[in-house]
């Protein structure tokens, strides 16, 4: 069918539902980015949120496919089909909103409890006891620079703070 020949309703609709795919396929590039900041959450949340977000790509993936067959079901003149279709997107859409909020509500909840916990410190040396490991075993502890560098992107460079450069300076004389 050519393009001319189409209605300017469907016109519109075939740009929207080409605007759609575009969004969901730049949507599941930035996924990526989600299952990359995984490791920062709580060990105990880290399978459900990624379960959830490989639900939610196959959901992304499906969108995907669904815009495709609309598209081609309006362009070939089946519209029984192209509806079947509109409504089993509807429907996973409003499955995929429903994960999508519950997975970032479960995230920043991780992410919220991470940052204000408390954060097992040893008094004598500043080494970190990893959560959930025995207090007793060596293995349990590690540097600070260690633990933050497992868990986030920052990089460390050392200096001295005055009064500790007093204290070496004191030791020196």
């Amino acid at each position: 069918m050519e393009w001319q020949a189409l209605g300017w309703h469907t016109r519109i609709a075939l740009f929207f539902i080409a605007c759609g795919a575009v969004i969901i396929g730049v949507s599941i590039v930035h996924l990526r980015g989600l299952f990359k900041v995984t490791p920062l959450i709580a060990e105990r949340s880290q399978g459900y949120v990624s379960r959830f977000l490989k639900i939610n790509r196959l959901l992304m993936f499906f969108f995907l496919a669904g815009y495709v067959v609309v598209a081609m079901s309006v362009l070939v003149g089946k519209a029984s089909l192209g509806m079947f279709w509109v409504s089993l997107i509807f429907f996973l859409g409003a499955v995929f909103v429903f994960l999508g909020i519950a997975l970032h509500t479960r995230m920043i909840s991780e992410i919220q409890q991470t940052i204000q916990g408390l954060l097992p410190i040893c008094m004598e040396c500043k080494k970190i006891r990893t959560t959930g490991a025995d207090s007793a075993a060596q293995e349990s502890w590690k540097e600070i620079e260690s633990y933050i560098s497992q868990r986030t992107e920052a990089k460390f460079s050392h200096g001295i703070c005055p009064q500790c450069l007093d204290k070496v300076r004191q030791r020196r004389k």
